[in-house]
């Protein structure tokens, strides 16, 4: 099967930080940014994140995702190193 992907509406953003959660009906995927450059602060407990984007979708698309970027990950690092956290 041939996708045919129609980029004419799509909108580009910048995250630096996301988060998931799920229902038993579906998937959401949190994106946003937060200002960690400013240094941590031993005395803060917590860090501000501006959401921008949410993307919402079904179980099974959550999974055929986490499984591209399961090999997009492998691709990157294979060329350029490992990614550590």
């Amino acid at each position: 099967m041939s996708i045919n992907w129609d980029d004419g509406e799509m909108e580009s953003i910048y995250a630096n930080i996301a988060t998931a959660t799920a229902n038993r009906e579906e998937f959401f995927l949190l994106f946003g940014t937060h200002q960690n450059w400013r240094g941590t602060d031993i005395e803060r407990k917590s860090v501000d994140v501006q959401l921008s984007k949410r993307v919402v979708m079904s179980p099974f698309a959550a999974k055929r995702l986490a499984i591209i970027l399961q090999h997009s990950m492998k691709a990157y690092e294979d060329q350029f190193g490992e990614v550590k956290l």
